[in-house]
């Protein structure tokens, strides 16, 4: 028995698997996103004209971010440790100059926040109140930019991609059972998970989704995966089990003629990984073409805005009979592989 825990920008989507027991009537939920918790608790104090102190670990920004801006701007104060503050942005003088006191001792009369993207005690209280215990071992995938205080954070991000395309491309070689330093929000991660006691896998959130989705039934490789999630979307091609080229860009940025455009020029190769960067995604990376792809599995919570008008005949994956475990079912296959 293992959890899956699949940390997005909006959602986290959470998913108790057990060996044996039929896949539609495993135990699961969609619940906001820690960022997104934090987020509205920091509105909260905005409205109450309360300062903020922010500590625990280094986790996602998004919603966490521009809750922090809103709240200087209103004239309250922030204040958070340097690990917590990190996940603001990854250099400590870009996070001062947004206003942000760093400080390793509380102030007083702060409404006191604990910043990490899991949040265990939660799930076990969640789950211990249907007579449900949760497990040592758990999967967990994040959006991991890297670390990189001076460097682009998406060009740092892509080059971790790429390196595990170049080194096979398959599920493993996305996967970590003790991330490397670089990779900080998985090593925070990987650090509150270890301080649990827990038996640990780690894999980012855009391979999780791609590996997920191959468990469609009408799935027949080469298959183009794409993924188009809250914040980021995701394209892959994948042949025999291996991710083969893999594009990633901001959802936002999109439109579904711009996404048309991107489709065609990466299943024939001619994506260049300047273009999305440059066009403000992170980036793209052909190690070969397959050849004809026989299916285009579509998945993701912001599917809808494009499937009725890209040029494609796609399939709405729903492995397992349920999209939004998508990204879980991925860290499931991802265990498997690696620890059986």
């Amino acid at each position: 028995m293992m959890l899956a825990v699949d940390v997005g920008a909006g959602t986290q989507d959470i998913l108790l698997y057990r060996e044996g027991m039929e896949h539609e009537g495993l135990y699961k939920m969609v619940m906001p996103s820690q960022t997104v918790m934090l987020a509205k608790r920091i509105r909260s104090a905005t409205d109450r004209r309360k300062d903020v102190f922010l500590h625990g670990y280094t986790m996602g920004g998004g919603p966490l971010t521009a809750a922090v801006r809103r709240h200087i701007a209103s004239g309250l104060r922030v204040y958070a440790t340097e690990e917590a503050a990190l996940s603001l942005h990854d250099n400590l003088q870009r996070v001062r100059s947004m206003g942000v006191e760093i400080t390793e001792d509380p102030p007083k009369d702060c409404v006191d926040l604990q910043t990490c993207d899991v949040d265990l005690i939660a799930l076990r209280t969640a789950f211990s109140s249907f007579d449900v215990d949760l497990p040592e071992a758990i999967a967990v995938a994040v959006q991991d930019h890297g670390f990189s205080p001076e460097r682009s954070n998406r060009a740092t991000r892509f080059d971790i991609i790429r390196a595990s395309l170049k080194n096979g491309g398959r599920i493993e070689d996305f996967v970590y059972r003790e991330p490397p330093v670089v990779l900080s929000r998985m090593r925070a991660v990987w650090s509150y998970l270890h301080d649990q006691g827990m038996d640990i896998l780690l894999m980012d959130t855009g391979p999780a989704a791609v590996f997920g989705a191959l468990e469609e039934p009408k799935c027949k490789m080469p298959a183009l995966v794409l993924n188009i999630g809250n914040g980021h979307t995701i394209g892959a091609l994948v042949d025999d089990n291996r991710i083969t080229a893999i594009f990633e860009h901001h959802t936002s940025a999109l439109d579904p003629l711009r996404l048309n455009f991107i489709l065609r020029r990466f299943c024939a190769g001619e994506l260049t990984n300047s273009e999305i960067f440059e066009d403000g995604g992170h980036g793209a990376h052909t190690e070969y073409v397959p050849g004809e792809v026989r299916t285009v599995l579509v998945t993701g919570p912001r599917r809808r805005e494009f499937v009725r008008s890209v040029d494609l005949e796609l399939i709405q994956a729903a492995p397992w009979g349920d999209m939004m475990v998508t990204g879980c079912i991925g860290l499931v296959k991802a265990w498997r592989a690696l620890v059986g």
